[in-house]
């Protein structure tokens, strides 16, 4: 999936981070209900969330903006699959929550990530640290989607988050 997000042009990341990935969870969503997923729900759980710490770890040590976005965009999908494997109203409602508000924000980020690698031909975070002091409008903009896209205060994001961690912490402690 990171794969697919880095070698896309730009338009080709912000349709699969708007719509492909939520297609993706509407489809996660009718498969739970059709089918008694409640016998491996768990194994299923225990590798989202180890999928989801292992990129964690990764996305710390990459320094290319849309690889960063792009892992960053799939560790949040691991919290929503393993709130959509627990089968219970919070975990599912976070998940749907997640999804509709990381769509847009991730979306967002690849524009803006976008709109600076065509100001400064590079995608490294080193060569373009200072180009947000440049260009305010850009810098407001990005704050705003970031901050959105992390759970800050007043941001949908956080009521998907706490949903979620609330119900994964819920069915093991371990997560």
């Amino acid at each position: 999936m990171p794969k697919a997000h880095v070698e896309a042009p730009v338009a080709g990341s912000i349709i699969l981070a708007g719509v492909l990935l939520k297609l993706g969870g509407y489809g996660v969503v009718r498969i739970i209900v059709i089918i008694n997923i409640r016998v491996i729900s768990g194994v299923y759980c225990v590798v989202s969330m180890w999928g989801g710490a292992i990129l964690s770890v990764i996305c710390l040590r990459h320094s290319d903006i849309k690889v960063l976005i792009a892992y960053s965009s799939v560790v949040h999908i691991a919290l929503v699959i393993a709130g959509f494997l627990s089968s219970n109203r919070w975990g599912v409602e976070g998940g749907i929550i997640i999804i509709i508000a990381h769509g847009a924000c991730s979306s967002g980020i690849f524009a803006q990530a976008n709109i600076i690698y065509e100001r400064r031909h590079s995608r490294r975070l080193m060569l373009n640290k200072g180009y947000l002091n440049l260009v305010p409008t850009i810098r407001a903009l990005w704050f705003i989607l970031i901050v959105g896209n992390f759970g800050g205060p007043f941001t949908l994001n956080l009521i998907g988050e706490i949903l979620l961690i609330v119900r994964v912490i819920g069915i093991s402690r371990v997560f």
